[in-house]
């Protein structure tokens, strides 16, 4: 295939995957003398997040308005942008849904001949205006982390590390080991030569302090192992590196250490610790990159990574590239998925209170699959005013009332909160207890969920029968086949004959425990057992599939009827009408079949 394209199209085609963030350039150091190589490769994890842009254009609406859903709708369809270049694109695509919004209020207010009468072209001062509205909502958007920026690649080499300059002494050491061991070899070499200078040399180490036997005879390990032992005062070898590096470092640093010397007399008349102690400290601060050496008065504010020149030169903000923040997005989602699923389970306080939590704890995540949420108090909660609104107005005790809620919720099976500090009491405030602090445990309720999903997914494609075994399997972690069949209520048959086609499909694992060393299967005991993290990635792959093949699908179905929805306002008879009405049908049967095998997908791999 790539046989058929010449460089230019390929290095398009690579072009246009890295503007969409689905291409990771590696650098191949060279091999034999030849030049540096680049390698490609496909992120998968990457393509997979384009299932979810409209989820992503959602959210951005959710949060900033109709300004950031055209923000992240450019965002999405270009792959990166700049500012500089995507700003009048935006502003015309903000001004297009504003007069859209306007022509359906009008429709609805006062029908459509007044919609029709307001269409006329965008003024200048309604760009100017839509201009000031993207910039404003575009750094709100990177402030939140909706947005981030794309470094530059870094294509340099990664050169193997020369091998550490051992200090003298070190060396000095392992060559005395290695002549001592020299010289033990050559007296062993004299001894076999001749009886009486063994006899001779053995009474002059003896004299010398060397151990030896009544009977005169010296004992040949400690003499080898007296030149090597440690004295008690020996310095450690790595203490040796660290001070003689430090001497090193100490003596090319001496004009930089001049800057960081105290002026005051009361440090100079310190300690003598304490004051090796402040200059070590000190001395660690300052900078390795991005200084010149003939300038004593730069601070080494900026380092090598941001000024490679060392000029120190700032880059233009309007000329920075930028990409849609998946792990802030991701985050989002997976709050909202916790939300969803106290809201369900319990009620729908219980979900503004989560939701709450979640919100306290979001400007301190920093990972898309944080644990738990940040800690917040019960007291905090119930000064939040979506937590107040929530509460009944009827309610005598509102504050009791929320310590239940609280309460049920962790005494939920899920774990969805959890308690993470008893409840402290301030004697200056009216009321003085916190409540304790409480955490929302986002893993459990992941876990929960995809145990759910996993048990619904198995009923759906084996039965309800192979439900309950895999229910079993998970909860006694391991079961022989004959005790399977009588704890789920299945007649031996069947049992084995749904064990094994859950096997084949890799859901489950066998271990067979021969009583015999022939293994004969009549004196065999088979142990089944559940790999979880197997399961859900087999379960994932299967999810993945049949994605590919519904959107294959759909593809194919608006290919085929292209005509029938190119002039689906001008259609007339009936026959066309159905026509038409059917394949909509279709199609909205697919895109939601999509969107449930998405969240699955989403909650195998992204939660």
């Amino acid at each position: 295939m790539l046989c058929c394209l010449f460089g230019v199209q390929i290095k398009c085609a690579l072009l246009k995957l890295l503007q969409h963030n689905v291409l990771d350039v590696t650098p191949v150091a060279a091999i034999r003398g030849g030049a540096p190589t680049v390698a490609y490769n496909i992120n998968v994890q990457e393509a997979l997040y384009r299932l979810r842009f409209p989820k992503f254009i959602e959210l951005a609406k959710g949060m900033f308005g109709v300004e950031g859903e055209v923000i992240m709708e450019e965002v999405l369809v270009q792959g990166r942008v700049r500012m500089d270049q995507s700003l009048e694109t935006m502003a015309y695509n903000l001004a297009e849904q504003r007069r859209q919004d306007q022509k359906q209020k009008a429709q609805e207010a006062e029908g459509d001949q007044a919609a029709a009468a307001e269409d006329d072209d965008i003024s200048e001062e309604e760009l100017d205006e839509c201009r000031h509205l993207v910039q404003e909502a575009f750094v709100e958007m990177a402030k939140k982390r909706y947005i981030s920026r794309v470094h530059p690649l870094d294509l340099k080499v990664v050169e193997p590390e020369e091998g550490p300059e051992f200090p003298a002494s070190i060396m000095g050491r392992g060559q005395d080991k290695g002549a001592t061991s020299n010289l033990n070899s050559k007296s062993a070499a004299a001894a076999a030569a001749g009886g009486g200078g063994n006899a001779s040399s053995a009474n002059g180490a003896n004299k010398n302090g060397k151990a030896a036997g009544e009977d005169g005879i010296t004992v040949r390990g400690k003499k080898r192992k007296a030149p090597s032992a440690p004295s008690g005062n020996a310095i450690p070898v790595e203490l040796q590196m660290i001070l003689e590096a430090d001497e090193a470092a100490r003596k090319g640093n001496d004009d930089s250490e001049a800057e960081w010397e105290p002026n005051s007399a009361s440090s100079s008349t310190s300690s003598g610790r304490g004051s090796k102690r402040k200059k070590n400290s000190k001395r660690a601060k300052l900078p390795t990159r991005g200084t010149s050496s003939g300038d004593g008065t730069t601070c080494g504010e900026t380092s090598g990574e941001d000024a490679p020149d060392g000029s120190g030169a700032t880059t233009d903000e309007r000329s920075l590239v930028w990409r849609f923040g998946v792990t802030q997005l991701l985050r989002d989602l997976r709050h909202k998925a916790c939300i969803k699923f106290a809201t369900e389970n319990i009620n729908a306080v219980a979900g503004v209170i989560v939701e709450a939590m979640l919100q306290h704890s979001s400007p301190r995540e920093r990972e898309k699959d944080e644990p738990t949420s940040f800690p917040v108090s019960a007291r905090d909660l119930f000064e939040m005013e979506s937590v107040k609104k929530a509460l009944p107005s009827e309610a005598n005790n509102p504050w009791r009332l929320l310590l239940n809620y609280i309460m049920v919720m962790c005494r939920d099976k899920s774990g969805m909160v959890m308690k993470v500090s008893q409840e402290a009491f301030d004697p200056t405030q009216a009321r003085s207890g916190d409540g304790g602090q409480y955490v929302v445990h986002m893993q459990k309720i992941v876990e929960f969920l995809q145990q759910a999903t996993t048990r619904a997914y198995i009923q759906d494609k084996y039965g309800v029968a192979s439900a309950r075994i895999v229910r079993l399997l998970m909860e006694k972690r391991q079961l022989e086949q004959k005790t399977i069949g009588e704890l789920a209520l299945l007649p031996s048959n069947d049992a084995r004959h749904r064990l094994y086609e859950l096997y084949t499909d890799k859901l489950l694992k066998m271990q067979e425990i021969p009583k015999r060393a022939d293994h004969n299967p009549a004196f065999t005991f088979f142990c089944w057992s559940v790999d979880v993290p197997q399961m859900q990635t087999r379960i994932a792959e299967r999810v993945q599939d049949s994605l590919c093949r519904l959107r294959r699908r759909r593809k194919f179905e608006a290919e085929e009827n292209k005509e029938l929805i190119a002039r689906s306002e001008q259609l007339v008879e009936a026959n066309d009408l159905d026509k038409f009405d059917k394949l909509s049908r279709s199609l909205d049967r697919l895109d939601r079949a999509i969107i449930h095998l998405d969240g699955m997908l989403m909650l195998y791999r992204d939660f």
